[in-house]
């Protein structure tokens, strides 16, 4: 029987703590995601799915905070991978600060994820500079009922899938062709945002 320590971590390095990225994200699949229209922001559930053989395929939910047109993504939970992590989205900057997630601390991610969105959303916005949408689902308030939905399609986002090689050269190929197209793609520097 595997420990409770081992079940909870996979990581390979320690956490992350706010490493700054100068350069924008690999944009949202559409056609592996679900959305969730949620007032004046949507939430998309990415089934990520990368890797160039099966000994080498990472899969998981990446889940996608946008603006309620869906033009402008400022959140993103990846679930998936060595290393769980979540990143701020700073539009202004044309970059985005990435900070890793402790399961050992936090327990699963994806609950964390939830009750992150439920109950720090406006919080998290303003700290990736979205400060008027902030004051927006303050104001208006948000439809955190999609939530349950969220989760859900998070959870069935960690399941094996018989698509699942098609899906992560096609994640490779999108990488690349992001990267090509933005040579910045991985330069990093250490410090907190």
């Amino acid at each position: 029987m595997m420990s409770e320590a081992a079940a909870l971590s996979n990581r390979q390095v320690e956490v992350i703590r706010g490493q700054n990225h100068r350069f924008m994200l690999i944009p949202i699949i559409e056609h592996h995601a679900r959305w969730f229209d949620a007032g004046p922001v949507s939430i998309a559930v990415e089934a990520r799915a990368l890797g160039d053989s099966a000994e080498n395929l990472v899969r998981g939910p990446s889940i996608h905070v946008f603006s309620a047109d869906r033009q402008a993504e400022h959140l993103r939970f990846d679930v998936f991978g060595k290393v769980l992590h979540y990143h701020y989205i700073h539009h202004a900057e044309g970059h985005n600060t990435l900070w890793g997630y402790d399961p050992d601390t936090n327990g699963p991610m994806i609950p964390w994820v939830i009750a992150a969105l439920r109950d720090r959303l406006p919080v998290m916005l303003r700290r990736a500079g979205a400060t008027a949408l902030a004051g927006r689902v303050e104001e208006m308030g948000w439809d955190s009922s999609v939530l349950t939905e969220v989760e859900s399609a998070a959870t069935a986002a960690l399941a094996p899938r018989d698509d699942e090689l098609l899906r992560a050269k096609e994640g490779m190929d999108w990488m690349y062709r992001w990267k090509a197209l933005h040579p910045e793609f991985n330069t990093v520097g250490e410090g907190e945002y």
